[in-house]
């Protein structure tokens, strides 16, 4: 019994700085993945802004006419400039849309 015990704590540490390899995982690329799947809000139009949740037609509508009249957006701040997107929209938007 005491080798068995012996044997599964030297299995555990040999599995351990394989461990600590995955967890040195450079995050930089599924970060730059997350950004290129999240839609443009400053290239999309009223189809693509109309899939993102709580944008219907008219919204993506009032987007696309902002943007025209006053340039791209920056960020989400920019985006609660169209009248409809407050708090609780542009919270829902977060990480759905890029810049």
């Amino acid at each position: 019994m005491k080798k068995l015990k012996y044997s599964v704590l030297a299995a555990a540490f040999c599995m351990l700085p394989v461990t600590l390899t995955y967890a040195n995982v450079d995050t930089s690329a599924i970060t730059q993945q997350v950004k290129q799947a999240a839609l443009n809000i400053n290239t999309a139009d009223v189809s693509q802004l109309s899939k993102l949740p709580g944008i219907g037609k008219k919204k993506a509508q009032a987007i696309i006419d902002y943007r025209e009249a006053k340039g791209n957006f920056t960020s989400l701040e920019d985006l609660k400039m169209v009248k409809g997107i407050g708090k609780k929209l542009a919270a829902k938007l977060e990480g759905k849309v890029s810049f």
